[in-house]
């Protein structure tokens, strides 16, 4: 779920001379109407466009991989009650 005034990590496809690759911005959600997306209160981006790859939550994406991380640990020390 996309939230209003949360920061993520924009990662749009880009071609330049090389090819196509991809790049990344960070960015704030100010508005949302159906695919469209306000960020930093004055750029729009369109999310059905085929040049949108991504908006991680690069929070929540830290918060997932410590949890995995010391359910990994808990696993290997054979503490793995909690390790559903």
């Amino acid at each position: 779920m996309i939230e209003i005034g949360k920061s993520y990590r924009l990662v749009m496809i880009e071609r330049d001379d090389d090819g196509y690759h991809t790049g990344s911005i960070g960015v704030t959600v100010t508005g949302r109407d159906g695919n469209l997306l306000q960020v930093n209160g004055c750029e729009v981006i369109n999310m059905a466009s085929p040049l949108f790859h991504s908006l991680i939550d690069e929070e929540g994406q830290r918060a997932y991989f410590k949890r995995l991380d010391e359910k990994f640990k808990a696993g290997l020390s054979g503490n793995d009650e909690d390790f559903s």
